[in-house]
Protein backbone atom coordinates (compact mmCIF):
# COMPACT_ATOMS: atom_id res chain seq x y z
CA UNK A 1 0.00 0.00 0.00
CA UNK A 2 2.85 2.51 0.76
CA UNK A 3 4.54 1.55 -2.14
CA UNK A 4 1.98 2.46 -4.13
CA UNK A 5 1.13 5.66 -2.76
CA UNK A 6 4.55 6.56 -3.22
CA UNK A 7 4.99 5.40 -6.46
CA UNK A 8 2.01 7.65 -7.50
CA UNK A 9 3.68 10.72 -5.53
CA UNK A 10 6.86 10.74 -7.82
CA UNK A 11 5.08 10.15 -11.09
CA UNK A 12 2.92 13.48 -10.26
CA UNK A 13 6.17 15.21 -8.92
CA UNK A 14 8.20 14.27 -12.06
CA UNK A 15 4.92 15.33 -14.16
CA UNK A 16 4.37 18.55 -11.85
CA UNK A 17 8.17 20.05 -12.81
CA UNK A 18 7.25 18.97 -16.61
CA UNK A 19 4.27 21.03 -16.32
CA UNK A 20 5.60 23.82 -13.94
CA UNK A 21 8.72 23.81 -16.77
CA UNK A 22 5.64 24.78 -19.65
CA UNK A 23 4.14 27.25 -17.45
CA UNK A 24 7.48 29.33 -16.60
CA UNK A 25 8.43 28.49 -20.90
CA UNK A 26 4.66 30.07 -21.66
CA UNK A 27 4.89 32.76 -19.09
CA UNK A 28 1.39 32.09 -17.50
CA UNK A 29 0.31 32.60 -20.56
CA UNK A 30 -1.21 29.40 -21.24
CA UNK A 31 -4.98 28.16 -19.32
CA UNK A 32 -4.27 24.46 -20.09
CA UNK A 33 -0.61 24.72 -18.41
CA UNK A 34 -2.17 26.12 -15.51
CA UNK A 35 -4.91 24.05 -14.85
CA UNK A 36 -2.85 20.79 -15.54
CA UNK A 37 -0.44 22.55 -12.73
CA UNK A 38 -3.11 22.81 -10.14
CA UNK A 39 -4.55 19.38 -11.28
CA UNK A 40 -0.99 17.81 -10.38
CA UNK A 41 -0.74 19.78 -6.95
CA UNK A 42 -3.84 18.67 -6.38
CA UNK A 43 -2.96 15.11 -7.12
CA UNK A 44 0.40 15.10 -5.40
CA UNK A 45 -1.24 16.60 -2.06
CA UNK A 46 -3.72 13.47 -2.26
CA UNK A 47 -0.94 11.01 -2.52
CA UNK A 48 0.76 12.42 0.55
CA UNK A 49 -2.15 12.42 2.45
CA UNK A 50 -2.41 8.51 1.43
CA UNK A 51 0.72 8.03 1.93
CA UNK A 52 0.77 9.53 5.38
CA UNK A 53 -2.28 7.60 6.80
CA UNK A 54 -0.83 4.28 5.21
CA UNK A 55 2.14 4.63 7.05
CA UNK A 56 0.60 4.75 10.35
CA UNK A 57 0.37 1.82 12.65
CA UNK A 58 -2.84 1.25 14.08
CA UNK A 59 -3.23 -1.32 16.90
CA UNK A 60 -5.86 0.08 18.88
CA UNK A 61 -8.43 2.82 18.51
CA UNK A 62 -5.61 5.06 17.86
CA UNK A 63 -7.08 7.47 15.17
CA UNK A 64 -3.95 9.81 14.12
CA UNK A 65 -0.37 8.21 13.78
CA UNK A 66 0.59 11.35 15.53
CA UNK A 67 0.95 11.33 18.98
CA UNK A 68 -1.27 13.14 21.03
CA UNK A 69 -0.77 16.81 22.73
CA UNK A 70 -0.07 16.49 26.29
CA UNK A 71 -2.85 17.90 28.29
CA UNK A 72 -2.01 21.78 29.56
CA UNK A 73 -0.58 21.93 32.75
CA UNK A 74 -3.06 23.29 35.57
CA UNK A 75 -2.10 26.62 36.28
CA UNK A 76 -3.86 28.20 39.58
CA UNK A 77 -3.31 31.95 40.16
CA UNK A 78 -5.51 31.70 43.42
CA UNK A 79 -3.06 32.32 46.27
CA UNK A 80 -3.29 31.05 48.94
CA UNK A 81 -4.13 33.05 52.35
CA UNK A 82 -1.38 33.51 54.58
CA UNK A 83 -2.24 32.32 58.06
CA UNK A 84 -0.10 32.82 61.34
CA UNK A 85 1.50 35.85 60.20
CA UNK A 86 3.91 36.89 63.37
CA UNK A 87 4.60 40.20 64.55
CA UNK A 88 6.11 41.17 67.76
CA UNK A 89 6.81 44.24 69.39
CA UNK A 90 7.07 45.93 72.74
CA UNK A 91 3.65 47.13 74.66
CA UNK A 92 4.27 50.99 74.93
CA UNK A 93 7.97 51.41 73.21
CA UNK A 94 8.98 52.12 69.70
CA UNK A 95 12.48 49.75 69.60
CA UNK A 96 13.11 46.46 70.78
CA UNK A 97 15.38 47.72 73.67
CA UNK A 98 13.89 45.40 76.54
CA UNK A 99 14.17 45.27 80.27
CA UNK A 100 12.53 42.70 82.85
CA UNK A 101 8.92 44.15 83.61
CA UNK A 102 8.15 44.97 79.95
CA UNK A 103 5.25 43.19 78.32
CA UNK A 104 5.98 41.52 74.59
CA UNK A 105 2.86 42.51 72.67
CA UNK A 106 2.62 38.89 69.83
CA UNK A 107 0.65 39.31 67.00
CA UNK A 108 -0.53 36.34 64.94
CA UNK A 109 -2.64 37.09 61.96
CA UNK A 110 -4.93 34.37 60.85
CA UNK A 111 -4.15 32.00 63.41
CA UNK A 112 -4.64 28.31 62.78
CA UNK A 113 -3.79 26.85 66.38
CA UNK A 114 -5.50 26.52 69.45
CA UNK A 115 -2.03 26.63 71.12
CA UNK A 116 1.05 28.91 70.92
CA UNK A 117 4.08 28.90 72.60
CA UNK A 118 6.89 31.75 72.82
CA UNK A 119 10.47 31.29 73.58
CA UNK A 120 12.97 33.84 74.12
CA UNK A 121 16.86 32.29 74.20
CA UNK A 122 20.14 33.85 74.27
CA UNK A 123 21.96 34.88 70.80
CA UNK A 124 25.71 33.38 72.43
CA UNK A 125 27.73 31.10 71.25
CA UNK A 126 25.67 27.98 73.33
CA UNK A 127 22.04 29.96 73.24
CA UNK A 128 19.89 28.91 76.98
CA UNK A 129 16.07 29.39 77.20
CA UNK A 130 15.50 32.98 79.25
CA UNK A 131 12.25 32.70 79.27
CA UNK A 132 9.16 30.23 77.64
CA UNK A 133 5.72 30.77 78.12
CA UNK A 134 2.27 28.66 76.45
CA UNK A 135 -0.87 30.64 75.77
CA UNK A 136 -3.45 27.51 75.71
CA UNK A 137 -7.22 27.24 75.36
CA UNK A 138 -7.47 29.95 72.53
CA UNK A 139 -10.24 30.74 70.55
CA UNK A 140 -10.11 30.95 66.36
CA UNK A 141 -10.49 34.76 66.01
CA UNK A 142 -8.64 36.75 62.59
CA UNK A 143 -6.26 37.79 64.63
CA UNK A 144 -4.63 37.04 68.47
CA UNK A 145 -3.15 39.30 70.44
CA UNK A 146 -0.50 37.83 73.31
CA UNK A 147 0.92 39.09 76.33
CA UNK A 148 4.29 38.41 77.66
CA UNK A 149 5.59 39.74 80.84
CA UNK A 150 9.22 39.63 80.81
CA UNK A 151 10.83 38.24 84.15
CA UNK A 152 13.78 39.02 85.65
CA UNK A 153 16.94 38.26 84.39
CA UNK A 154 20.77 38.92 84.86
CA UNK A 155 21.00 38.84 80.77
CA UNK A 156 21.71 41.33 78.71
CA UNK A 157 22.13 41.56 75.32
CA UNK A 158 20.98 40.33 72.34
CA UNK A 159 18.07 37.45 72.31
CA UNK A 160 16.11 35.95 69.54
CA UNK A 161 12.44 35.79 70.17
CA UNK A 162 10.67 32.26 68.98
CA UNK A 163 6.84 31.84 68.42
CA UNK A 164 5.65 28.31 68.02
CA UNK A 165 2.31 26.63 67.10
CA UNK A 166 0.51 22.88 68.41
CA UNK A 167 -1.49 21.19 66.05
CA UNK A 168 -3.58 18.53 67.37
CA UNK A 169 -2.81 15.34 65.32
CA UNK A 170 -5.08 12.97 67.75
CA UNK A 171 -6.16 13.00 70.87
CA UNK A 172 -3.30 12.90 72.47
CA UNK A 173 -0.57 13.64 70.06
CA UNK A 174 -0.10 17.44 69.24
CA UNK A 175 2.53 18.59 66.32
CA UNK A 176 4.30 21.41 66.72
CA UNK A 177 5.51 24.10 64.00
CA UNK A 178 7.38 26.81 64.37
CA UNK A 179 5.58 30.68 62.97
CA UNK A 180 8.00 32.04 60.17
CA UNK A 181 9.98 35.33 61.65
CA UNK A 182 12.49 35.15 64.24
CA UNK A 183 12.28 38.51 66.43
CA UNK A 184 15.33 39.73 67.92
CA UNK A 185 15.30 41.87 71.14
CA UNK A 186 17.84 43.83 73.22
CA UNK A 187 18.01 43.28 77.02
CA UNK A 188 19.51 46.74 78.89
Amino acid sequence: MKIRFFAIYILAGAAFVGVSLWVALSRGKSAKALAAKYKLGGIMLTAWSLLSAASCEMPGPKIMCYEPAVPPEVTCYDVAAPSNVLTVSVKGKEGMEVQPGDVLIISIEAPECLKYACRITSRDSEPSVIQDKTFDGLRYTSRLLLEMPLEATEYKGEALVQVFGYYSVSETEERQIQLEGEFVIKYI
